[in-house]
């Protein structure tokens, strides 16, 4: 029996000094490489918070009123006066027309806004096209406008990038990405001020990530996809308060930032969300500085994309007080240069503590 008390006291001693070891080496390892030096904190220099002891963002940046006016582009044809959604592809610029519309994708020069191909979807009706997304092997369709809050099951359209030839009409079929979401009232909600309309899609590595439209309180719900043709029910990931309507949206993959274009609700003044430095895919975890753009005069502005690193174009539908316009933009002015700067007080800070 005593011999069978010492075994036991053994394995428990040797057990208790494992786990210090283990701790140990744990809190060795991440002191040697800085990370347990790490401060939280703002470190973008152009926020009204800038905290320069801090080497790792915490998202809490504020900014002072930015004010922004793109210049004037050009003028896009009628055919297109209701663009909704916008890419850039094949040193061509793409875009669709939302709600009632025929069910076509169009190619349009990026020098002059002309339309130079048109691919229609046969086996499908444009019940509200809003947004356009891509990777290296599809174009993704947002067929998820909800103005009325009706709609609990929606659509993405998955279309082969192959299967578009180099010029010329054709007529394309598509496969699709069925979803509802999470939070949706049993009752249909059968009124515009909503929190269940959507304009905004993107895609990031293997999923599909969509921004709500919310009439309803003024805000954004970010939601999650896999980006392969099935039945889902979206994931819920947070929300954002984005002051206005959220149209559209864009991912630059070279320098991981997101922009989000929108509009205020009834006074129709255009902003942008310029997301950048998050962690990871968590997309509202970073800096989250806004644009507004006070003095152009197309209004609904609802397509935006990438076209050369930070540089933009921004696509408003017509109106009868203006025609259906194409903006420039770039973000070099807000994020590249924030990013540098950062990145450079962070390789000090680091080589200071060496």
């Amino acid at each position: 029996m005593l011999l069978k008390r010492n075994i036991i006291n053994r394995n428990i001693l040797q057990f208790v000094l494992l786990r210090f070891t283990l701790s140990f080496l744990i809190f060795w390892l991440f002191a040697s490489t800085g990370i347990a030096q790490q401060k939280l904190g703002c470190t973008d220099q152009e926020a009204k918070n800038f905290d320069p002891s801090a080497n790792w963002n915490d998202g809490s940046c504020k900014y002072k009123t930015t004010i922004y006016n793109p210049p004037f582009k050009y003028f896009l044809p009628d055919e297109v006066s209701e663009t909704s959604g916008l890419i850039y592809h094949e040193n061509a610029l793409w875009t669709i027309n939302d709600s009632g519309n025929a069910p076509v994708l169009y190619k349009l020069s990026p020098e002059t806004g002309v339309v130079l191909q048109r691919v229609q979807i046969t086996n499908v009706t444009n019940k509200d096209w809003e947004d356009l997304a891509q990777d290296e092997e599809h174009i993704y369709i947002g067929d998820f406008g909800n103005n009325m809050g009706k709609r609990s099951k929606l659509k993405i359209l998955i279309l082969e990038k192959s299967n578009i030839p180099i010029s010329g009409d054709t007529s394309l079929t598509v496969q699709f990405i069925e979803f509802s979401y999470p939070d949706f009232p049993e009752k249909p909600i059968k009124k515009k001020n909503n929190n269940f309309d959507c304009e905004t899609l993107i895609c990031i590595n293997d999923s599909l990530y969509i921004f709500t439209k919310n009439r309803g309180d003024q805000q954004t719900k970010l939601y999650r996809l896999p980006k392969v043709a099935g039945v889902y029910q979206a994931q819920y990931m947070k929300t954002f308060d984005s002051k206005g309507l959220i149209t559209g949206a864009d991912y630059n993959s070279k320098n991981k930032e997101v922009i989000l274009l929108g509009y205020t609700d009834k006074t129709w003044q255009p902003f942008v969300w310029l997301l950048f430095d998050y962690k990871e895919n968590n997309l509202f975890s970073g800096n989250k500085r806004r644009i507004d753009m006070l003095n152009i005069p197309a209004t609904q502005t609802e397509g935006i994309a990438y076209i050369n690193g930070e540089n933009c174009v921004i696509t408003s539908e017509g109106h009868p007080l203006f025609s259906q316009t194409a903006y420039d933009f770039s973000t070099e002015k807000w994020i590249r240069k924030s990013v540098v700067r950062n990145k450079k007080k962070i390789l000090k800070t680091t080589q200071s503590e060496d």
